[in-house]
């Protein structure tokens, strides 16, 4: 993965996306699916606008914003059918 194969693994993507070029260096050459990989990472963090404001949690599936079993439950049975196969029933939620 890209993470391993970072220079200075402490720094934040904050702190690095602040500078044009990109304030990151590897340890190795980003060549095929590395540079591929980094492109896409790249692309999709183009956009990201950072602030210093504190992180918020909403949880879509309830007008509130706030996570109820009820509303991941209705939120099932209302997709449709789920498969057995799933491994939907081993995910931690909160």
């Amino acid at each position: 993965t890209l993470y391993n194969i970072v220079q200075r693994k402490e720094d934040y993507v904050g702190t690095i996306f602040q500078s044009t070029p990109l304030n990151i260096q590897f340890r190795r050459a980003l060549v095929g699916e590395r540079w591929n990989a980094w492109m896409h990472l790249v692309r999709r963090l183009i956009d990201v606008q950072l602030s210093n404001q504190p992180d918020l949690m909403h949880w879509k599936l309830a007008r509130n914003g706030v996570f109820t079993v009820k509303s991941f439950y209705m939120d099932l049975i209302n997709s449709g059918p789920i498969s057995r196969s799933l491994h939907i029933w081993k995910v931690k939620v909160p």
